[in-house]
């Protein structure tokens, strides 16, 4: 929409917008109208496009002078009249005219006939003058170039995120994940689509309390086009596109005899079938849910006793068989090929199998397992809406098992880690209390992994009270429980800095074998990443990725992100960039690691340059994080914001931003993990803070004997560096940059080397500052870190030279103006409080400000040439 408007408040001028059916025309052309006063929309109808001129008729029929109307008349009597002539007649009839629309919509205008499309397509170069703004929408662009080089705006498929946000917000009520996702599937990224399988639910369904019969049903205005487009095929094609219909996917052999094989080959070609191998399936699902559901109940029975008896694929004999013969065992039998499928990755077919069983034969008791053994399975799959909708249905049935109840637990436990990175303590703590002693090795297990999901979000303390509970003697506790009990010990060591982790090849070999091994592996592979033995990490981390196509998705994820993590601290910035790159571009489990995900987005977003997407995902992550304690998330991304401000020179800022990453550190025992306080240090030093900046010295000086730590001797020495006397600054600076060897972080050099260059200037050494300020940002550029050198390269910038503030920015200083408090605009703008702050400082950086009063008299009284925000 907002490209539409800037189009037109341009110039008169005319504009095509393209998008296929349900993709949001027609909810633009009202959202047009209801924006715009003089405006004139009219929708072609198709029936009319044989006769000539029926479309021009109808769109100049909007016009209220009566010469219009004269005009229409005089086309409508002479339908053999040249285009052109009456092209010219509009071009010359358009500025002599009162009351001309603004903008004239025409919605469907590829169906215009074709007489219609050339006057229409002549007036379109000849607006000058008129006042007229024509905006013409259309799923294709005409053949006969009639719309040709106009300019044009393509109305894209939606995104993943935004399908599942419509969905939600169209739902109204309560919505299961999982349905969210199978309608997400469903719509192929086309609004409407989800908007009208959503309309198609019942309550229960909805909800998750009910089976899906699937494929789901498309009516109305998603299915007509999709019939029209069927109905134009043979009957032996129609035939087979329903048998291939019938299921997600069918063999060759099984779907086409060799009489057959030009249909088929036709069909593939018209895109209405996609062949992989010796594999079938219809190319878009609402083609497939029309075609098998316009067939009537009967029909679809005899379809698949049909495709039954001629299947040579195990599964697809079984589904078909599951609509004509099926028996008690039916509903085991699709659960238990559910779970193979899976494993093989076929998961949208597994969900098909899963959702079958269950319209078969309501589950009982004696399906938990099965329940619990598919969710397991659709989890570590990365399809964490599916694993819940099943934990769901297993905890409704109330099972009798102490083991199933504390494995539901440990699933929900593993299910919010693993999406949110939250604790569900009391739920664990409550199912550990009611059902520990009937079943040790699963409370055990439960036990270790809060234990290992503690020490990941920087709470080492409760993670040592975890694991101190684990006294079962051996004998209770499996080879699996054991496995994880022992690697959560060592990450929480190594965390603590009390023992460093085995080396790789250990780890590697102890893992092997285990039916834990992925699991042991990360964990103790993380366990050396905290060491800050990256390169034995890496290893790890390379390992697990080369063997990926034996690992399920949710693992694979885990291990991207881990291994970003490391490449980050290590100074690997290439590494990591690459490696988040990877991740956006393709991800089996997205659904996975949402706060942590998002902070590593949000500084690739920051380091590659992308400013505006990165304040986007500030803004998710914030919103992730709403309501959520996470402390090692909070502490990153302060840590990094805050090292971006000091870097910038906004010392308030900077300051504020690091001193609330260290208190929520408080209880951390080693400095290592969140990176802030030399920086904290530095900007108290440069704010003229010597006694605070000492004091924390002195508590990092404390806390990182009791651990060692490669990073912490460093950045201790730099801190000192900062704090020395005037004439001992380059001895002591000289000093901390010898100390960096080989392994050491590039990016932390160049950060000393820049803390070096403002001790530099203060001591007005000036052609000294800027040699180091020249090899930092030389370390810099090397690294792939283009903003840290291109501010260290730039002048200092005045007011006046301030880049104009973005419409979001704008927003906050209005309210900030008006006298509004951080929380009250974060209400108003509906964001977080974190984020309003994140863009105050921008907005002070900008505009050349370090506080609120500043920012309030720099928009009433701008300095000269600097321009009035407004």
């Amino acid at each position: 929409m907002t490209g539409i408007i800037a189009h037109c408040e341009a110039s008169e001028t005319a504009l095509t917008v393209m998008g296929e059916t349900g993709s949001g025309k027609s909810a633009l052309v009202s959202e047009a109208e209801r924006r715009w006063v003089n405006t004139v929309s009219v929708r072609v109808n198709p029936l009319e496009s044989q006769r000539a001129y029926s479309g021009l008729i109808s769109v100049l029929s909007g016009f209220p002078d009566p010469r219009w109307r004269q005009l229409t008349l005089a086309i409508g009597s002479a339908p053999e009249s040249d285009p052109f002539a009456i092209a010219l007649r509009i071009v010359t009839l358009l500025p002599e005219t009162d009351n001309v629309p603004l903008v004239l919509m025409i919605d469907d205008a590829d169906l215009l006939d074709p007489e219609s499309r050339a006057v229409i397509g002549f007036v379109t170069r000849r607006l000058a003058g008129t006042g007229l703004r024509l905006v013409l929408f259309v799923r294709v662009l005409p053949h006969d170039g009639s719309f040709a080089g106009l300019p044009s705006i393509e109305l894209k498929r939606f995104e993943r995120a935004r399908v599942h946000s419509l969905v939600t917000h169209a739902a109204g009520s309560y919505v299961h994940t999982a349905v969210v996702d199978v309608i997400t599937a469903a719509s192929s990224g086309i609004p409407a689509r989800a908007i009208e399988l959503v309309h198609g639910l019942g309550t229960n369904e909805l909800a998750g309390k009910a089976p899906l019969a699937l494929p789901l049903r498309f009516s109305g205005s998603i299915a007509k086009p999709i019939q029209e487009r069927i109905g134009t095929l043979s009957a032996l094609k129609t035939k087979l596109l329903r048998l291939i219909a019938a299921s997600q996917r069918t063999l060759v052999a099984d779907a086409s005899r060799p009489d057959d094989g030009a249909a088929l080959v036709e069909l593939i070609e018209r895109r209405l079938v996609a062949r992989s191998g010796e594999w079938l399936c219809v190319s878009d699902p609402a083609v497939r849910s029309v075609a098998y559901h316009s067939i009537d109940a009967r029909g679809r029975l005899d379809l698949h006793a049909q495709a039954a008896s001629d299947s040579h694929d195990p599964f697809s004999k079984l589904w078909h068989e599951s609509f004509v013969t099926a028996t008690t065992g039916t509903a085991s039998d699709l659960r238990s090929a559910a779970l193979e499928l899976i494993r093989d990755g076929r998961d949208e077919i597994a969900f098909e199998f899963t959702e079958r069983s269950l319209l078969l034969r309501a589950p009982n008791d004696g399906d938990v397992g099965e329940l619990l053994e598919l969710a397991s399975a659709y989890f570590y799959a990365g399809h964490v809406g599916a694993a819940r909708r099943y934990v769901d249905m297993a905890e409704q049935i109330d099972p009798a098992s102490a083991a199933a109840r504390l494995l539901i637990a440990s699933l929900r436990v593993r299910m919010e880690y693993m999406t949110s990175q939250t604790l569900l303590t009391t739920l664990a703590e409550d199912a550990l209390e009611r059902h520990a002693d009937s079943a040790p090795d699963e409370a055990s297990l439960l036990i270790a992994l809060l234990a290992i999901y503690s020490a990941e979000r920087w709470e080492l303390a409760e993670a040592d009270k975890f694991l101190d509970r684990i006294v079962e003697p051996a004998a209770a506790i499996g080879n699996v429980a054991r496995t994880v009990i022992d690697s959560a010990r060592i990450l929480n060591d190594a965390m603590s800095g009390r023992a460093q982790p085995p080396c790789a090849t250990v780890i590697a070999s102890d893992a092997a074998g285990s039916a834990t091994s992925t699991t042991a592996l990360l964990t103790r592979a993380r366990a050396l990443t905290y060491a800050e033995r990256y390169d034995e990490a890496r290893d790890i981390f390379r390992m697990i990725l080369s063997s990926a196509a034996g690992i399920e998705p949710l693992w694979v994820t885990t291990t991207r992100l881990y291994s970003i993590d490391n490449d980050r601290l290590a100074g690997d910035i290439h590494g990591a960039i690459q490696s988040v790159r990877i991740l956006l571009r393709g991800d089996d489990a997205p659904s996975t690691h949402q706060p942590y995900r998002l902070f590593h987005e949000y500084w690739y977003l920051c380091e590659t340059g992308d400013t505006v997407a990165a304040e986007a995902s500030l803004d998710r992550l914030y919103a992730a994080c709403r309501g959520r304690r996470n402390p090692a998330i909070s502490a990153r991304v302060d840590a990094y914001l805050g090292a971006r401000e000091l870097h910038r020179g906004d010392l308030a800022s900077a300051t504020r931003l690091l001193m609330r990453s260290r208190v929520i550190c408080a209880g951390v025992p080693n400095p290592h993990l969140y990176r802030s306080d030399a920086d904290l240090v530095e900007s108290l030093v440069r704010s003229g803070d010597r006694t605070t900046a000492r004091a924390i010295l002195e508590d990092v000086e404390r806390r990182s004997s009791m651990a060692t730590s490669r990073w912490s001797l460093l950045a201790i020495a730099r801190c000192r560096a900062l704090l020395a006397d005037d004439s001992e600054v380059v001895v002591a600076f000289e000093r901390v940059l010898a100390q960096f060897g080989a392994g050491d972080s590039d990016y932390g050099y160049a950060r000393t080397l820049s803390a070096y260059a403002v001790r530099l200037e203060a001591v007005h050494m000036t052609s000294e500052a800027i040699h180091a300020r020249h090899s930092a940002a030389s370390t810099f550029r090397r690294l792939g870190l283009a903003w840290w050198a291109e501010t260290l390269d730039a002048s200092p910038v005045d007011a006046s030279q301030t880049v104009g503030l973005s419409e979001s920015e704008q927003e906050v200083v209005d309210l900030v103006v008006a006298g509004r408090r951080n929380r009250e605009i974060a209400s108003a703008l509906f964001i977080s409080v974190r984020a309003v702050e994140a863009r105050l400082t921008t907005i002070y950086r900008k505009l050349g400000v370090s506080s609120r009063a500043q920012l309030v008299a720099s928009v009433a009284n701008p300095a000269p040439g600097c321009p009035r925000v407004m």
